[in-house]
């Protein structure tokens, strides 16, 4: 996905500055309403890439959902409404933004100052930002079981999943919990959360969201290490442009021309700009790489008058060049998956199988990737609607499936409670027979 969004990449935008945010008054009338309805669901016939696919008739569903959406009782209800409407289309990068926020900033959304991970069944604390929350034991490896009296899990399927952009089942099990998804909520909504550390204490701690975040966080989306046997273990976090840095990924790689073989880690990678992934891929081989195809929908007024059939544009673009001026990683490689490797790191995974070195170790991806366009619905909101439809290079489907890993691995509670990462293990084990 060449598009950056500010977001948790990508089913829906995190609110923490005054660029979205709710407001506190009512002040969508019903004409209103029904413009930005209409303006959506119209926008959709046009754009959406997989319109076609649709099972059911889309100009049938919003003219149904209509007369509930211009009746909602509160702007929020109606935001809600929309983001219900929206999630009916099933894709991971199709969903309802807001454009305006109220004048108190103590009302945007913000999430609480730690970011969560869903292993299994059970929701894990994996950073903390706020010093009075660590003073508390929020700390990680902390298990989430409440929020607000409800089961974590409940609490996600009632809140959270209903307005959740997602083209898979594991996207949608799992999104809800990743990064700062989980307790975005207004400035000033007090919520209890029931936690337990991994010595088994149990605790409340109780707060709004308007707490300091004064623990920074770890500014770099590299992690780099060396394991045993010379094992380098590189962990990308995102290919955001505003986060990735290819000096940083330079001198890594210094390092990693030294180890007998190298992991690649992008679980939980949300994606970004895949000019970045694309960057990394290219110091693998030193032969052209091949690439996915990909389509998307045309329309010509002309053709439409006399009836043509859907048209498209559809491109297999040439082998991406190796980076030049520098030596070629030519050592064993893995690469680490799961359900939260998402848009631009799931062309990160394509683009890999490209190459043709290594085993992808993990679970299946989020499955959704495809260039949005970004449309003004008007009156402070605003809509993403995935344009394009992609194939890795054996020209095989994973919009709506996911890239299947080659050996399946599921991360479990070990990561937190042991230190012990199964899925990096099997690499390990993977690597040690190809040496």
């Amino acid at each position: 996905m060449k598009k950056t969004i500010t977001s948790l990449l990508f089913g829906t935008i995190l609110c923490i500055v005054p660029a979205c945010g709710q407001s506190e008054k009512n002040e969508l009338d019903a004409t209103q309403k029904a413009f930005i309805v209409s303006r959506f669901c119209t926008e959709v016939k046009y754009n959406f890439v997989h319109y076609n696919n649709l099972t059911y008739n889309w100009d049938s569903l919003c003219i149904t959902s209509l007369p509930s959406l211009t009746a909602t009782q509160s702007d929020e209800d109606f935001i809600n409404g929309l983001k219900q409407l929206c999630a009916q289309l099933h894709d991971g990068h199709t969903f309802i933004y807001q454009t305006k926020w109220s004048k108190n900033s103590k009302e945007w959304l913000r999430p609480f100052p730690i970011t969560t991970k869903r292993v299994g069944n059970q929701v894990f604390v994996t950073s903390v930002h706020n010093s009075e929350f660590k003073k508390q034991g929020v700390s990680y490896g902390c298990e989430i079981l409440e929020i607000d009296g409800e089961n974590v899990l409940e609490y996600a399927d009632k809140h959270i999943t209903p307005y959740l952009a997602s083209s898979t089942p594991q996207w949608s099990d799992h999104a809800p919990f990743r990064g700062y998804e989980l307790t975005n909520a207004k400035g000033t909504k007090v919520s209890r959360m029931l936690l337990r550390t991994p010595e088994g204490r149990t605790f409340t701690i109780e707060s709004d969201r308007n707490i300091p975040w004064d623990i920074p966080a770890d500014s770099s989306v590299f992690e780099y290490k060396v394991l045993e046997g010379n094992i380098g273990l590189l962990s990308v976090k995102s290919f955001l442009t505003e986060d990735f840095h290819r000096d940083e990924f330079d001198k890594i790689y210094e390092e990693i021309l030294k180890t007998n073989a190298l992991i690649i880690d992008i679980r939980d990678n949300g994606g970004g700009n895949s000019d970045h992934a694309d960057y990394i891929i290219r110091h693998f081989d030193d032969k052209p790489v091949r690439l996915g195809r990909w389509s998307s929908r045309m329309y010509i007024a002309a053709h439409g008058s006399w009836d043509y059939p859907q048209e498209w544009f559809t491109e297999s673009p040439d082998p991406m060049e190796p980076v030049k001026d520098k030596p070629i990683y030519k050592k064993p490689i893995a690469l680490l998956v799961n359900a939260t490797t998402f848009s631009s790191a799931e062309n990160f995974c394509v683009t890999y199988r490209g190459l043709n070195r290594g085993k992808i170790i993990g679970t299946p991806t989020g499955g959704s990737t495809g260039n949005p366009i970004f449309i003004d619905l008007g009156f402070g909101l605003g809509c993403s609607i995935c344009t394009k439809n992609e194939w890795d290079v054996d020209g095989r489907e994973f919009i709506g499936i996911g890239i299947v890993p080659d050996i399946e691995v599921k991360e479990n509670t070990d990561m937190f409670l042991k230190n012990k990462d199964v899925v990096i293990e099997k690499a390990l084990e993977v690597l040690k027979d190809s040496l």
